[in-house]
Order: structure tokens, then sequence, then C-alpha cells
């Protein structure tokens, strides 16, 4: 199982909207296929953030890397584009891929 995370930076004066945005919209519809699926946001606490705003990390659970790569080229990139034409430079956003490993 991979876990698809991104840490998305929202500024101060969007983090409201956005916040709702991401729970609202950006997660339903990133699921809506179930490629994606089992969400999790979380706010990051341990940053130091001279320039303000707040990080959200938001996870989805994908069977492998060739469905994600799949999502990411038919859903991800319209998704992305949406969420840069509604909030332009007030959010940005890094992914990292993540592998479960049994303890």
């Amino acid at each position: 199982m991979i876990i698809y995370h991104t840490t998305f930076h929202l500024s101060d004066e969007i983090y409201p909207e956005g916040l709702n945005y991401l729970k609202a919209a950006y997660i339903p519809a990133a699921t809506r296929s179930g490629v994606l699926h089992s969400p999790k946001m979380q706010r990051v606490l341990n940053e130091e953030n001279e320039g303000g705003g707040v990080s959200l990390s938001v996870q989805f659970l994908v069977a492998d890397t060739k469905l994600l790569e799949d999502w990411m080229n038919k859903e991800g990139s319209r998704l992305q584009q949406a969420m840069m034409e509604k909030f332009q430079d007030q959010i940005a956003g890094f992914s990292t891929l993540l592998e479960e490993i049994e303890l």
C-alpha cells in the first residue's frame, strides 16, 4: 500500500476558505474514482513559518504507484489546476510517496 501525502501551505488570508475547499471539494473529488481512498488531514504543528500561513497534511491510500500515476494524469492534474485557478499563489503544495512497512 502506498501513501500519497501532500503538504499544502495556505496563506492566512485564505485559510478558512482553503480549509473548507480541501474538505468539501478537493478531497471528495480526489476519492470519487476509488483509486485514492481513506483520506486523512492533519495540521502541521512543528513548522517555523516567518511568513505566516498554515500548513496542512493531506494523505490518501492507493494500491500502487501505477494506479497513482494514472490518477495523476487523468484526475489529479485537473484538481490541481482548479485549485490554482481558485487560490492562485495563496496556496502551494508538495507531494511525497510513502510505502508502508509492517512493524
